[in-house]
Parts: structure tokens; sequence; C-alpha cells
């Protein structure tokens, strides 16, 4: 992986050959996988790879290319091909942004996860989680350690530079009746519990089989955390600042409105010791702690140069690509007093949903979704798991759903690089078996 030196080195070369101001952004990445089928390791594969994006701009003109050929002669003619598309390009909305001269926190790549998931390391990890896999059932899934170097600079020696590895792991558990049970987990800094995963997976799919056909309509349900992640994250698309403009956002319009209960609140905390360490946008814009939902209140868009300029505020250092607006990159959900367990032994009647699939929205204006249920859905009765539920389709406006939440869990998961907790929803529609 390159280190900072080296980065801005790369970063440094590059800026040697232009005639205009420009901006540079550098990524490199190494990917790990090791994938399994059938229970048994089907692929193991390590990806790398260096790739510079350049924008020069001439007033409100810019132009950008990329490459990932980076000797002398590959940077040289990055410069010229965007120098020469420079020529051709019409005014933009805007000129260049100044590089913020705010410092920001750095991360390094670490050792912990290093040393713990190399190939025969994670060849081990699956080893040993086959081991609870039971007759009858097989296991298929993947185990990823992926280490990422990102670094901007300018044409005025201006530069950022973080890096930071991550492992993620995923397992589908399936009786050879078609039952099945999953579990999932990610980690920025520690070890996470893959043999727990192994045993969460077997344990559903074993108590899925002989599902009974469910009954369409509203329903109270308790979602874990990994099924309530799946819906938060089409909210907090929304809370883009370019979303709103768009018009095609609930919250257009809705700054210091309430629109859903007062027990959710929704932050993007930058920072977080569980969450990704990335402290700059690719704006280079320090990240800045954001509440978005408070207490049910739409409190905060999300911005980026462009819409900040707009909108005539400060950007919240949630770029993707100046222009394509904000996202929350370490969403955190403000957890109840409840567990898990108490949730369920208050619900007299209910379904307990592990998973959603195929989540998308029908209408972003209302938040309205539509998805499937799979890998573990339980009928609640009496405040215990009972019966098995076979796959069934919801369609929900999310506007609703969250007014309707009565119950959130003290405990949460990091999903996807969120912090979420599982939630009890009342009036929660089913309307059609797959």
């Amino acid at each position: 992986m390159l280190n900072k030196e080296a980065a801005r080195n790369i970063i440094e070369k590059t800026m040697a050959h232009v005639n205009y101001y420009a901006m540079a952004w550098l990524s490199d990445s190494e990917q790990n996988t090791t994938r399994f089928a059938n229970s048994e390791i089907s692929q193991n594969v390590s990806i790398s790879g260096t790739s510079l994006s350049l924008r020069v701009y001439d007033g409100k003109k810019s132009a950008s290319c990329s490459t990932n050929v980076l000797t002398d002669e590959g940077l040289k003619k990055l410069v010229q091909d965007a120098e020469n598309l420079l020529q051709f390009v019409p005014d933009g909305e805007f000129e260049a942004f100044p590089f913020p001269d705010e410092p920001v926190q750095e991360s390094q790549n670490g050792d912990i996860l290093f040393n713990a998931f190399g190939t025969e390391s994670r060849a081990k990890f699956i080893k040993d989680g086959m081991a609870v896999i039971e007759s009858g059932f097989t296991a298929a899934g993947a185990l990823n350690f992926n280490r990422q170097v990102i670094a901007i600079g300018n044409s005025k020696g201006c530069f950022r530079y973080t890096a930071y590895d991550c492992v993620t792991f995923n397992i589908v558990v399936t009786h050879e009746d078609g039952s099945a049970g999953a579990g999932e987990c990610i980690s920025y800094t520690s070890v996470p519990d893959i043999l727990g995963c192994f045993k969460k997976a077997q344990s559903t799919s074993k108590a899925a089989r002989n599902a009974v056909s469910p009954e369409l309509g509203a329903h109270t349900v308790v979602l874990s955390p990994v099924a309530f992640a799946d819906l938060i994250n089409f909210v907090c698309w929304m809370m883009s600042a370019k979303a709103v403009d768009d018009g095609a956002s609930f919250a257009k319009g809705k700054l210091g409105q309430k629109v859903f209960g007062e027990n959710l609140t929704i932050r993007d905390e930058v920072g977080h010791p569980e969450l990704r360490p990335w402290f700059f946008d690719i704006d280079a814009n320090p990240r800045k702690p954001v509440t978005l939902i408070d207490k049910g209140v739409v409190s905060s868009y999300l911005y980026d140069n462009v819409t900040a300029a707009r909108h005539k505020v400060p950007s919240t250092g949630h770029s993707v690509g100046s222009g394509e607006g904000g996202y929350a990159e370490n969403l955190v959900i403000e957890a109840g007093n409840k567990s898990m367990d108490e949730i369920i032994s208050s619900t007299k009647k209910g379904i307990y949903i592990n998973e959603f699939h195929y989540t998308n929205f029908v209408n972003p204006r209302n938040l309205q979704l539509t998805g499937l249920t799979r890998n573990g859905t339980f009928l609640i009765e009496d405040g215990k798991i009972t019966k098995p539920m076979a796959t069934v389709r919801f369609t929900e406006s999310m506007l609703d759903a969250f007014c309707n939440i009565t119950a959130i869990s003290s405990e949460r998961e990091l999903v996807g690089g969120a912090l979420v907790p599982g939630v009890k929803i009342e009036t929660f529609h089913f309307t059609s078996k797959p």
C-alpha cells in the first residue's frame, strides 16, 4: 500500500506538468477475498489497483481524466489529455472551489486485521465455521479483507491522506428443503465474531424449516438490526441536498419539521471508534458530525461543495463526487432502553424479520419501499418466536412505519458501516406472496 510520502510524491509529480489550477485524487486498494459454496472454499483471490484522477480548471471550465499508469510518462499523458479536453468543454456553474485549509485527522493501515486475515487465516476461519454446519445443510458466503488508501492534492501543494482496513463476512446456510438462515459482520478495528455468524446462520436455517404461509395485511413486526439498516439506508440517501434539490426527496421543504416518531434519532458521527476512519470527503472538506433526524425532526441535509454553494451554507463534508450531493458514511442510530429479548417477549402477536431482500423505492417522495423477507422470518406468539414464515413481500411508507416504532433495542450492531439497533414497528404491511 502507498504510504503518505509515496502518495504525495505521485501527486506532486503530476502537478509539475500542469499549466492550470488542478486537483488530483489518488486511490490505492487491495481486496483479498475467500469465497465458499456447497460448504467448501470455491475461490481465493487478491486484487490490487492504484488509480489517479485529475481535474484541471480554467475559470468555470473544468475537465477530468483518469489513469492507472503511474510512470512519469503516464502522469505526463494524463495531464496532457485533461488539458486538451479542457479546450472543448463549456463553462460550468462554478469556478474551482478552494482547497480547505482546516487540518483533518489522518488514519493508517494497521496490523490487527492484516495479521488476522491472511490467505491461510481466512481459510482457517471458514474451516472452523464449517464444523458447526449440520448434515443436510450447506454453507455459502465470502470473507473479505480490504485495505484502502485515499489521497487528495492540488497544484498549490495542499494534500490530504488517509488509509484504513476493513473486514467483512457474510454467510447463508441452506437446508436441502430450501430453508435458509444468514449472518454477517463487519469491522474496521478488531477481529469480528465469524464463528458466531456461522452459528447464527445454522440455527436460523434449522429453525426456518417447514415454514407456514404468511397472512397478508398489517402486522406488528420486530426487525433485526440488519433488517432495520436496510430501511434506514433509503432514508439517508434522500437526505442529500441534491436529492432535495432534484425534488426526489421526502425531506424537501421539511427542514425543521417532524416526520418520524420522537424516538428516532439518526446521526452521522465522523470519528466514531467503531466506524470507518475517514475524516475528509472527495471535495477535501473535513467531514463534520451531523444530526440528520433529531427526535423525528428533519434537522439537516448533507452537502457537497456544489449544493452548499447553491444553498449558501457551509459544506458538511459529505461529498461523494462534487455535484452529486452528500452521503452519510458513519451512520449511528440512537439506541433504546430494551433488549431484543425484552422487545420480543413484550409482543403478543407479531413477526420477527431477520433480513429483507430486493428492497427498493416505489416512491421516494413519500419514502414508500417494497421488498421481500428472507433468511429467517418467524411468527411471534405470546412473546415467543414460534413458527417459521415463508417469504412475503412488504410495501410500506417509512413516513408511516417510522412514526409507528414502539420499541428500539439497547444493543446495536455494525451493519454495512452503520451502527444500528433492532426495532418494533406497528402496522407494517405485507402485500403479496412471491
